[in-house]
């Protein structure tokens, strides 16, 4: 007679194995099924999903290395600093389209360049003078009383808009009669200020080095595609420059130079 016990330990080993089998089929066949569907992890394929194969020291060093190549700004008004509003705006950039910048010059013309120029000067603090690398600190000058007491500075935008306005009034001669003057007196020294402003807007355009795209047209009459330079760009907001010189500019007025200074043998 046999025994029930002894035959089902029988059929109980039997599943064991036919379950453990099954398991090793299935992980044998997922194997050949994942190599054969899935990319080689070469860097590569990781880029093409989006995968870094880089250590994380690598990534470090590559963050270092793009922090060196990209300081922060040494501007005042900048995102370094807290200013970061920007907006688009249309160019102005057809011939015959009137601007109050263009010509022929008159009183509303000279209005509207005086508007940038109206706070030039103003003092900043010694952690905003030195934040700026300034050349020769040495002769800084310093406003050393009263409640503009800091350095001496001004805005390079408000210096290359006056090159644009120099390079304006040399193209009309005949009515800026103190320009014209000028060039009589002395061609060479008036060829050299005219030379100094063209030379900063050409470092200005140059270190911008602005991509924004110039689109084509086709145009009646016109056999060759024209130039759109009506081009839409994100511009910083002016009204913040605007604001923060009302707030520390000291006017137009250069202080008078005391007799203890320290001086540089020439203009710089």
């Amino acid at each position: 007679m046999s025994n029930p016990l002894h035959g089902q330990r029988i059929r109980h080993r039997f599943s064991w194995l036919s379950h453990t089998g099954t398991l090793i089929l299935g992980l044998f066949v997922g194997s050949l099924l994942t190599q054969s569907f899935t990319l080689d992890a070469n860097p590569e394929n990781c880029r093409q999903v989006g995968l870094s194969t880089a250590k994380p020291a690598e990534v470090i060093a590559a963050q270092e290395s793009y922090a060196t190549q990209c300081p922060e700004s040494l501007e005042v008004l900048s995102p370094t600093h807290g200013f970061i509003q920007r907006r688009s705006v249309r160019v102005n950039g057809t011939y015959n389209i009137p601007s109050p910048f263009k010509g022929p010059p008159g009183p509303d013309v000279e209005a509207a360049w005086a508007r940038y120029f109206q706070n030039w000067t103003f003092t900043v603090d010694e952690h905003t003078y030195r934040s700026s690398r300034p050349q020769h600190p040495e002769a800084a000058v310093r406003m050393a009383t009263g409640e503009n007491e800091g350095f001496l500075a001004s805005f390079e935008a408000t210096h290359q808009l006056h090159c644009l306005y120099n390079l304006f009034r040399a193209s009309y001669l005949d009515y800026y009669e103190d320009e014209r003057r000028d060039y009589e007196a002395d061609p060479a020294k008036w060829h050299e200020r005219v030379d100094h402003c063209t030379d900063i807007i050409r470092q200005k355009l140059e270190c911008d080095r602005d991509t924004t795209l110039v689109s084509y047209n086709w145009v009646r009459g016109k056999g060759t595609p024209m130039a759109n330079f009506n081009v839409e760009r994100m511009c910083p907001e002016w009204s913040e420059m605007d604001l923060w010189l009302e707030e520390h500019g000291i006017g137009n007025k250069m202080p008078p130079k005391p007799s203890n200074v320290v001086e540089l043998d020439q203009i710089p």
